[in-house]
């Protein structure tokens, strides 16, 4: 997993920079090989927060603004997580188990005929 911060009219501390690696390394857990962009902006008084996820499954985007910078980066991973977390359970339960085969059929069908004409 990759991940590349950029900032756009604040200045990237080495903390700043290091506590938002840490948040979003978390998601690494749902899906694997994510190439992630973080974009952090300032506009006067209001922060915003935009993280894009590449992977296999295609590209999500957690979009979040706010007073609080740190506040703002929490917001846009839980975001991000709830949405890799929902499209990884949609693939997972579009596989189905396979029909019946033809001898699981042929034992089911002499036991509820024999019950029948007992």
């Amino acid at each position: 997993m990759t991940i590349d911060i950029t900032g756009r009219h604040l200045e990237l501390t080495p903390a700043l920079r290091e506590h938002a690696e840490e948040k979003i390394s978390k998601l690494g857990r749902l899906v694997e090989d994510l190439d992630i962009h973080v974009t952090l902006a300032a506009e006067k008084h209001r922060y915003t927060c935009t993280i894009v996820a590449r992977g296999r499954t295609g590209v999500h985007t957690g979009e979040t603004t706010g007073d609080d910078l740190y506040a703002t980066i929490h917001e846009a991973v839980d975001v991000l997580a709830r949405r890799l977390r929902k499209n990884k359970t949609s693939r997972l339960s579009d596989r189905r188990e396979g029909a019946p085969t033809i001898r699981r059929l042929e034992e089911a069908e002499p036991t509820t005929a024999e019950g029948g004409q007992a």
